[in-house]
């Protein structure tokens, strides 16, 4: 199931009321395609076989069948069931069927939406762990960077330079600028010391970026003007010394 994937339910309720309300909660969230709605639990059964919801939201009294009756019919396919009910007696009874959450009446927009959201975490994956660098399939250094909503691989080769701005970096490469919210101390660990210098405690330059050594600034290949900070003249001093970078 992808990550991203909209999440389908219907509701199973004999309450016109508890019916519309569920189904006005269902449509503020773009995350949640509502199938259908049941007011008998036994009519309900072929719907759900037909429709294989991803979540049901199940009152549990009702006439003929009852939502903890429903719960025991099912065989190989089995949804994801948020219990709803004014009597809190069922939890128990309903959590032995391994529901993923049961919410009392009345029920309020936050509490919906936080059983969706337990919901989610049951059927989808965890996003894998951010991975701070990598080796590419050609051997170049791979970083993996959080560029708004999504992790963006970024070519150690191809940093230029990196600005910090607060609790933001601007990573400037060959062809672009990305902007992610990271500190500089956690950049300057991803780098590889051998390959980057810090010059300033703004600002991290890759060795091979650097065009020429003016006084007290760095200037880049590509054309951009780097102050060396007051803490890091003595390191930018013995480089020129020694006459290797």
């Amino acid at each position: 199931m992808a990550i991203d994937k909209r999440l389908t339910c219907i509701i199973i309720d004999d309450e016109p009321l508890a019916q519309e309300l569920l189904e006005k909660y269902a449509s503020r969230l773009p995350s949640l395609e509502l199938l259908a709605i049941f007011d008998d639990a036994v009519e309900a059964l072929n719907g759900v076989e037909t429709l294989r919801p991803d979540v049901i939201f199940l009152d549990v009294n009702m006439p003929q069948m009852t939502g903890i009756e429903f719960l025991q019919t099912f065989a190989a396919y089995r949804p994801a069931v948020v219990l709803t009910t004014a009597y809190p007696e069922y939890a128990l009874e309903g959590y032995e069927y391994n529901v993923t959450d049961f919410i009392l009446k009345p029920i309020t927009f936050e509490r919906f939406a936080k059983a969706l959201n337990k919901v989610r975490d049951q059927l989808l994956p965890p996003a894998p762990a951010p991975v701070q660098a990598a080796d590419a399939p050609d051997g170049k250094r791979m970083l993996l960077i959080k560029e708004n909503k999504r992790f963006v691989r970024v070519a150690v080769g191809d940093v230029l330079f990196v600005e910090g701005m607060k609790d933001y970096l601007k990573i400037h490469t060959t062809n672009k600028v990305i902007i992610t919210h990271m500190t500089m101390t956690k950049m300057e660990s991803m780098l590889d010391e051998a390959s980057f210098l810090r010059v300033n405690r703004s600002y991290i330059v890759q060795k091979a970026a650097v065009r020429a050594i003016n006084g007290n600034v760095i200037e880049t290949i590509n054309n951009v003007e780097l102050p060396i900070g007051v803490n890091y003249r003595e390191v930018i001093r013995k480089i020129t010394e020694k006459g290797v970078l």
